[in-house]
């Protein structure tokens, strides 16, 4: 499990690193709010511009303990940017995603109840980018996660340091 995270995070990095010559980039955070797991999280992600409307961006977020349930994504998605004003774009989204389920309820008698569960999905969804200035940026999206038996909404609001 842990060789496969540390890949994917190598192939997120690397997905960066492949056009980092040209285009905008940006870093920042993020607060999320999933639906099935019912918590919020934290995220960081970064962003690259290949062109002037279509971007790349790999995240991850962790969503905090609720009920005995946390969970964490890498995801890795593409943008496709449509300006509505001069400082604000609107974006469907599509990529891919790994997430990670823990359960931890603790001792029942003698047995320990936890367990977790790590499966690969798709993203898709839609968001807004407010521009600040040259460089600050807020932005809001929801995706829906595609994972086979754990499907969920993500209500994502964040801001990044364009450079």
């Amino acid at each position: 499990m842990k060789k496969i995270i540390i890949a994917a995070c190598m192939a997120l990095l690397g997905c960066g690193s492949v056009f980092a010559q040209q285009g905008k980039q940006a870093i920042g955070g993020n607060l999320s709010y999933g639906t099935e797991i019912e918590s919020v999280g934290i995220g960081l992600k970064y962003q690259y511009n290949i062109t002037d409307q279509i971007r790349i961006e790999p995240s991850m977020n962790y969503f905090f303990k609720n009920d005995g349930l946390s969970m964490f994504d890498i995801n890795a998605n593409i943008h496709y940017l449509f300006p509505i004003a001069s400082n604000i774009s609107l974006y469907p989204l599509a990529g891919f995603t790994y997430t990670n389920w823990h359960l931890d309820l603790g001792k029942a008698g003698d047995y320990d109840v936890s367990g977790s569960d790590g499966k690969f999905g798709v993203n898709l969804g839609a968001g807004m980018e407010f521009d600040l200035d040259k460089s600050w940026s807020l932005n809001f999206d929801i995706k829906y996660q595609l994972i086979s038996d754990l499907d969920q909404a993500v209500f994502n609001f964040g801001v990044a340091y364009n450079f």
